[in-house]
C-alpha cells in the first residue's frame, strides 16, 4: 500500500492520535507517514486509526498522550504505530505513566516484539539494535510467542532485547543523567499542557491569629464534580505533603478545595490535634465557635455550601496493619459500597502481601466532616494508611488511592 507523507513545522495543539493519542507539545519539524486513503486528511486535527509513522529531526522532539501514558520522541528518531504496536525504528523514546499505574505497550522490530509492563522506561534503538533502560520502577519485560517466560529489569539497569536479550546492566552516569533530564522534560510538557485555562488561587481564613491558614483552589473552566480535600491531624504529616503536591497537579473537569493543613498549631506543634479538641469530632454545630478548633471546623462547613461540593476526601495515618483503623476506606453511608469496592479492587490488586491490602470499613462516625457530609449528600471517604510503612511507600500508596477517587469522579 502507498503511503503519504506530510511535514508540519507549526506548533500543533490537541491533536487526536489512533487509540486516544494526541500530541500536546512539540519543537522544531516533524514528518508524518499515512497510508494513501488519508493523503486528504487534516492530520493536524486528526491521525488514522490503523497506521502512522512520526520523524523527528535534529534538535526537534515531540510528546504525544493518551490519558494514561505519555511519549517523548526525541531528536532524530522515528517511531511507527501500527496494528496496535509500535516499532522504533531509530532514535530515543521515553514512556511513562499518568496515574502512578503499570502501564503496557508492545515494541516490535524485524518480526520480533516485547511486551512492557511498568510505570516509566525508555527504550533506544542504535545500530540495529534494540535496548530497554528503566528509570526508577521495576519493569517486565515478556517477549511474544515466549510461553509465559518474563523478565524483570530492576530499576536504573538497561538490557539489550533486539537482536537478542542482553543483560542486565547497570547504567552508566551518563545513561542515568540522560534519562532523569528526559523525565523531567516530559513531565514539565505534559504539566504544562494540562494546565492551559486552570485556575490556581488560594486565600487566608482566621488572618492575625496563631491557627492562620491557607486553603488552595484549583479550577477547570469544565464543569464537574468539585472535591473537597483535606488533612484533619498535624501529627499525620504524609497527607500534608500529598496534598500539597495536588495543588500543581492537573485536573481533567471539576475543582478542587484543598486544606493540607487543617489546624495549623497542631501542625506546627507535631500533635493530633490542640485545645483537648480533635477537630474531626467538630463538625456538628456552626454556632459553636468557643475554640480555635470550632472556628475553623466552622470555616470548613462553611467551605462545602459556598464551593457546591460534592465528594468530600480526608487523609489520616492510622496505628498499624488492620489496627484501628490502618490500611482503610472508612465512609458513612452504604450508598457509597459501589464506589469503594472499585477502589480497593484497583489499589488491592497492585499490593502484596495480603496483609497489606486495604479493607472496606462501614464506620459511621458522628461529627467527623465525613458524617457531616453524608448528611447534606455529600459523597464522603476517609482514607487510612499505616504508619508501619515508609514515608516513601505511604506517599505513593496516598496519590494512587487520590488517583482512583479521581478517576472515578472523572477529574483524572
Amino acid at each position: 500500500m502507498n503511503k503519504y507523507i506530510l511535514i508540519f513545522v507549526m506548533i500543533l495543539n490537541s491533536v487526536m492520535f489512533a487509540n486516544n493519542f494526541k500530541v500536546i507539545s512539540r519543537q522544531g519539524t516533524a514528518s508524518v507517514i499515512v497510508n494513501e486513503e488519508y493523503a486528504n486528511t487534516d492530520v493536524k486535527k486528526r491521525f488514522p486509526d490503523d497506521y502512522f509513522s512520526i520523524s523527528t529531526k535534529e534538535e526537534s522532539y515531540i510528546v504525544i498522550d493518551n490519558g494514561e501514558k505519555s511519549i517523548i520522541l526525541m531528536p532524530s528518531s522515528k517511531l511507527t504505530y501500527e496494528n496496535n504496536k509500535f516499532t522504533l525504528e531509530s532514535g530515543y523514546i521515553y514512556i511513562k505513566s499518568k496515574h502512578n499505574d503499570d502501564i503496557q505497550m508492545t515494541i516490535t522490530k524485524d518480526d520480533k516484539g516485547y511486551n512492557f509492563k511498568g510505570k516509566s522506561f525508555a527504550v533506544v534503538s542504535y545500530n540495529n539494535e534494540i535496548s530497554v533502560i528503566t528509570y526508577n520502577n521495576v519493569v517486565k519485560i515478556t517477549p511474544e510467542n515466549s510461553l509465559g517466560v518474563s523478565y524483570f529489569l530492576e530499576p536504573h539497569h538497561k538490557t539489550s532485547i533486539i537482536p537478542t536479550l542482553n543483560g542486565p546492566y547497570r547504567v552508566t552516569e551518563n545513561e542515568r543523567a540522560l534519562i532523569e533530564n528526559v523525565s523531567r522534560q516530559l513531565e514539565s510538557e505534559v504539566t504544562s499542557h494540562l494546565n492551559q485555562d486552570i485556575d490556581r488561587y488560594n486565600f487566608k481564613i482566621m488572618e492575625g491569629t496563631k491557627n492562620e491558614n491557607t486553603i488552595y483552589r484549583v479550577v477547570h473552566p469544565e464543569k464537574g464534580p468539585n472535591i473537597f480535600l483535606i488533612v484533619p491531624h498535624g501529627s499525620e504529616r504524609v497527607g500534608t505533603d500529598v496534598a500539597i503536591e495536588r495543588i500543581n497537579m492537573p485536573i481533567k473537569k471539576g475543582s478542587l478545595t484543598i486544606v493540607p493543613i487543617a489546624v495549623p498549631e497542631a501542625y506546627r506543634k507535631n500533635t493530633r490535634a490542640i485545645e483537648g479538641q480533635d477537630i474531626n469530632n467538630r463538625f456538628f454545630d456552626k454556632e459553636i465557635s468557643r475554640t480555635d478548633t470550632d472556628k475553623l471546623a466552622k470555616e470548613y462547613m462553611n467551605m462545602l455550601d459556598e464551593y457546591d461540593i460534592d465528594v468530600v476526601l480526608t487523609l489520616h495515618e492510622g496505628n498499624g496493619f488492620k489496627e484501628f483503623f490502618g490500611d482503610s476506606i472508612i465512609y458513612d453511608t452504604r450508598k457509597l459500597d459501589d464506589k469503594v469496592i472499585n477502589v480497593l479492587k484497583n489499589i488491592n490488586s497492585r499490593i502484596e502481601p495480603m496483609k497489606f491490602k486495604f479493607r472496606q470499613m462501614y464506620y459511621p462516625m458522628p461529627t467527623t466532616i465525613t458524617f457531616y457530609a453524608a448528611k447534606k449528600n455529600i459523597e464522603s471517604f476517609g482514607i487510612e494508611l499505616t504508619r508501619n510503612l515508609d514515608y516513601d511507600k505511604k506517599r505513593i500508596i496516598m496519590h494512587t488511592i487520590l488517583s482512583e477517587f479521581f478517576k472515578i469522579y472523572g477529574l483524572e
